[in-house]
């Protein structure tokens, strides 16, 4: 009675370890291998201005207008925030989001992505314009944060043409 068992065991074993293995996307999968067709190095306070809508999960950031990018942390998280070209902010300087200034700061921000990171990258309530690498990759865009206390905090935007 064992043996019949011990026989389909080791057939349906050898049919999952030769079982063709998923599909995934490109050559070398969707992360790997391929390489951007622009990099560019952003300092804090420069002009981000996107020539194709850009796609965050259901938030289209609109192309063709400028933006200055900063990172907002509440205690709803930490955000890369797209807002009005000329804020007046110098580069370095932390704006606490409970301050006048800083209320009036945060009603010229446009758009809030999430941004996921395992590390705390600017106190409570404050935000700061950041410095960035955006790498186009064609039909998606990504913006990686620098001069952070975590290397590679990256958001990824569909481009919409």
């Amino acid at each position: 009675m064992r043996s019949p068992q011990i026989l389909w065991l080791g057939v349906l074993l050898t049919l999952v370890a030769t079982a063709a293995p998923p599909a995934v996307a490109g050559p070398m999968g969707p992360k790997g291998g391929d390489k951007p067709l622009k990099v560019f190095v952003q300092q804090p306070g420069q002009l981000f201005c996107p020539s194709s809508a850009l796609v965050f999960k259901k938030m289209v950031i609109p192309g063709g207008r400028c933006f200055t990018l900063l990172l907002v942390r509440e205690t709803a998280g930490t955000f890369l925030a797209f807002a009005e070209p000329e804020l007046g902010v110098p580069p370095g300087q932390l704006v606490r989001l409970n301050t006048p200034a800083g209320a009036k700061l945060k009603g010229r921000i446009f758009f809030l992505v999430p941004v996921q990171t395992t590390t705390i990258l600017i106190p409570v309530n404050t935000m700061t314009l950041v410095s960035v690498r955006i790498e186009d990759f064609g039909p998606r865009l990504m913006i990686v944060l620098l001069g952070t206390p975590s290397p590679n905090v990256t958001v990824i935007f569909s481009v919409r043409l």
